[in-house]
This record gives C-alpha cells, structure tokens and sequence, in this order.
C-alpha cells in the first residue's frame, strides 16, 4: 500500500511540481495516471519511489515513511522511470549485483535473479555480459524493468513503461502488470497510451497542474450509461454544436461530431431528430464511452 499525506513538491515560486495531493493507492489495484505534458506526473512518480524528497507532506509504503524510515521504504518499492538511469558503460550483470546488494541481495542471488528476469522478459542469455550503451532502446527498457522488480517488491511505480516496446513489448509489460497484480501488489502506471492503462487498470487518476484532478474506476466507466456518439453530417451549421452540447459535452472535427452523454431516449431518437431538422448524416454510430473520452471531457477547453 501507498499512502501520500499532503504532498508538495515545490521548485519555485512559479513551478510547484507538485501541490498538496493525498491519495491512497491499495494493495492488489492497479492505477494508471493521465495528464498532458508538465503535469507533474513524472515528479508525483519519482517522490513516490524515493528519487526525489518532497517539500513538505508524508509518503508511507506498507506504513513505512520514505523519509524516516528511507532504506526500508525503499526494499518495498520497485521503480521503472521513462529512462534508464544505469550506468551506459559498464556490464549489465555488474550493475545487478551492486543494485541487489542495496536491496538485501548477496551478489550471487542478486546475478542469478537478474538472469532470470532478463530471460523472463525476453532478452537474450548474454545479454548480461554487455554493457547497456551496445543495447537498443527495447533492450534497455527491458533491463530496467528487470532491474524495477529484482528483489520481488510489494509496490511498484512505472513512468511511461510502454515507451520504447514494439507491440509484442506492450504485450509482455502489460501481462506482467496483471500477474503482479493477481499477487496483491500495488501498481502504478503513469502512462500516456490510454488504451492500454484501459485494458489492465482499476482506476484511473487525470493529473493536472500538479494535482489529482479527478479519477474514474474502470468498473464504474463500463457499467456507466455514458456513451459516445460519433456522427458525420455533410450540412453542418452554427446551430448543430450549441445543439449537441445541450445533450453532453460535444466537440466538432471537420464535418465530424463527437458527443459524449448519458443514454436516454432523446439520444436514441437523435439521429431522427437531425434529419427531420434538415441534416444530412451520412454516419451515426454509438460506442461505450472510454478512458480516452473521459480524459477529453474532464479537459474540455484547455491545450494539450
């Protein structure tokens, strides 16, 4: 379990990375994280994992401070960042001996599970003997994933994690985010590719402005009566936006409309009710709302 207390991490007066975020991210969930760019993703990922210290607030895993308690916090956390942060000149296997010795690993298990994982996750057997600058960014990001998880924590934190894979890469991260969470651990995904945090999160969390802005349970998302409305009209006017918006919250894209809204028969009867106002529609089609949508609608107005 992760636990932040009125977190803040503040650069300066005008960049305050971070302001004032209490959450509680439970044992056995999956979170992902959403935001633009310079939300305050990345620093809310790094504090967590004990990269960065905080101005001001607590950061409990498992009840233990990352602060007070920083050595044993941090053999409770597993940390993937977006880039590696592994020494580009020097052997691979190397490298894990030294990082499991940080994390109560002699230097023989600490080798041997790297192995290990580094098959797991796809590299080939030497690989270990080489140096991470001969690798490929695949290559890399696999590594360090290996690294995130080499001696087996409870918690998990990962920036961007999909960057760099090719599909059957997404395909592995994303297995085995799932079979960690079947283990109880807590995960989270801070990620840009909505789709994928869809396919596997509990909820989902929308960063902004260095604040948690709002969060959708991917339970509650498809049980929800929202629903997406995609349609084309050949015709279009002034009136047809204002039209849609009073219905939800409507955006138009060329010729191209999309209205996210409740289902009710006034919805049902809508493609009706355009032709017989005079529009020509030459496509209609209704979708279960996604993650995507609700990222856009809880952003409506504002520059990516």
């Amino acid at each position: 379990m992760i636990e932040l207390q009125n977190v803040s991490k503040i650069y300066s007066k005008r960049n305050e990375g971070v302001r004032s975020v209490s959450y509680t991210f439970d044992d056995g969930k999956i979170y992902g994280i959403v935001g633009p760019n310079g939300a305050g993703k990345t620093t809310l990922i790094n504090i967590i994992a004990g990269a960065h210290t905080q101005t001001s607030g607590t950061v409990l895993i498992d009840n233990l401070d990352t602060i007070r308690d920083r050595e044993e916090s941090l053999m409770k956390i597993g940390w993937m960042p977006d880039s590696s942060k592994l020494n580009g000149f020097q052997k691979i296997i190397d490298q894990f001996e030294y990082f499991g010795a940080m994390r109560g690993l002699d230097y023989r298990e600490a080798g041997e599970k790297g192995r290990e994982l580094m098959i797991r996750f796809g590299l080939p057997e030497n690989i270990w003997k080489k140096n991470m600058h001969k690798l490929s960014l695949g290559q890399r990001r696999r590594v360090s994933l290996a690294f995130a998880v080499l001696n087996d924590p409870k918690n998990i934190v990962m920036d961007e994690p999909y960057n760099g894979f090719d599909p059957d890469g997404i395909r592995m991260i994303s297995d085995f985010i799932l079979e960690e969470r079947s283990r109880g651990k807590t995960i989270i995904v801070s990620s840009h590719i909505l789709k994928e945090l869809e396919s596997i999160a509990d909820d989902v969390i929308l960063f902004e402005n260095g604040r948690m802005k709002d969060e959708i349970g991917i339970e509650k998302l498809n049980n929800s009566r929202n629903v997406k409305i995609i349609l084309e009209v050949k015709n279009p006017d002034e009136n047809l936006l204002p039209f849609l918006s009073r219905l939800g919250d409507a955006r138009r894209i060329g010729n191209t409309y999309q209205l996210i809204t409740e289902q009710d028969p006034e919805v049902d009867d809508l493609n009706t009710t355009l032709v017989k106002n005079g529009y020509k529609v030459l496509s209609f089609k209704i979708e279960k709302q996604t993650i995507e949508d609700f990222y856009f609608s809880n952003r409506k107005g504002q520059n990516n």
